[in-house]
């Protein structure tokens, strides 16, 4: 399964585009790009084109790991919000996730309530954060 062009819009939307590596949050790591952290040292800098082409290849990983840990059984709406939940949590913090235990228990609508538990970085939580989880969870929860 692929991420949908709506997921692909969603999670540049929610990750933003930055052309020179900072820090996110207190703490936390580089980021550049679309929200990219392998690799990245202080001072890099990168074009919007070079950022694109990047996040395709990234989000196969994404993908691949949904497809995994799901064994293939999602709709596209579920696929699509994992894969944003992955791209923003991280593929193994995706894999221990209630979100993930509850969706492949096929109790989908504690998966959807689960999404609002990943909305804090550092232990704050973050208005962001709870907005995108909020709308992962709708999305989660829409047939396709």
């Amino acid at each position: 399964m692929k991420a949908s062009p709506r997921v692909i819009s969603f999670i540049k939307g929610f990750e933003g585009f930055r052309a020179a590596a900072y820090v996110p949050v207190k703490d936390d790591k580089l980021t550049i790009g679309y929200g990219f952290t392998a690799g990245v040292k202080a001072g890099d800098t990168m074009t919007r084109a070079e950022a694109d082409a990047r996040f395709i290849e990234e989000l196969a990983k994404y993908e691949y790991a949904v497809e995994l840990a799901t064994h293939e059984r999602c709709t596209q709406s579920q696929f699509d919000a994992l894969v944003s939940l992955a791209y923003n949590i991280g593929i193994g913090a995706l894999q221990k996730s209630t979100v993930l235990k509850a969706h492949n228990r096929e109790d989908f609508a504690a998966a959807a309530r689960a999404f609002a538990l990943y909305n804090k970085s550092g232990g704050k939580v973050y208005p962001g954060l709870a907005k995108r989880r909020a709308a992962e969870a709708a999305m989660y929860l829409e047939s396709s």
